[in-house]
């Protein structure tokens, strides 16, 4: 059962048993989720692994996340590129981790915190008509580019470039 009711306005610290916040902090999160109170079902402490991620994501400011993995995907059609997305947004709607960010800055310690509602962010790219598509979406996907703001949810981003050649 949820302690932290859909409809609730402000979150006490009797609240969240498994993790010690002052009123103080519990502000701080709150003021950095979009729809505030009302959007977090449930603040934790960090288990091991995310620690860890944490410590990696940090230490790799300047860098890619060793921990973000990217993936290319080829669709026939707009239709399908929203089939595609809204796959997604279903997927992250299931599952509380993909909804989850993690918040440490004023913190006494990091936190995970999970929000009942994200949406999939989408950014749309323009490609460089005088270049080889594969080698600018290749240059994307470096893992030096890589990084992702743990900090929002969900921790999954979409970016969606036209097909070139198909366009002419």
């Amino acid at each position: 059962a949820n302690r932290i009711a859909p409809d609730c306005e402000v979150i006490t610290p009797e609240m969240l048993p498994l993790v010690e916040l002052e009123a103080e902090h519990i502000e701080r999160i709150v003021q950095s989720v979009s729809g505030g109170a009302a959007n977090i079902q449930d603040i934790y402490p960090l288990s091991p692994l995310q620690e860890g991620i944490l410590f990696h994501h940090l230490l790799s400011e300047h860098s890619g996340d060793a921990y973000v993995g990217s993936m290319l995907l080829s669709v026939s059609s707009r239709d399908r590129l929203d089939a595609l997305v809204a796959a997604f947004q279903a997927v992250i709607n299931r599952h509380d981790m993909l909804r989850t960010a993690v918040l440490w800055e004023q913190l006494p310690r990091p936190v995970q915190v999970v929000q009942r509602a994200v949406t999939l962010p989408v950014e749309h790219l323009e490609l460089d008509p005088h270049r080889a598509v594969e080698a600018q979406l290749q240059e994307w996907m470096q893992p030096g580019r890589q990084r992702l703001d743990i900090r929002q949810a969900p921790l999954m981003r979409l970016r969606v470039a036209p097909d070139i050649k198909s366009e002419q």
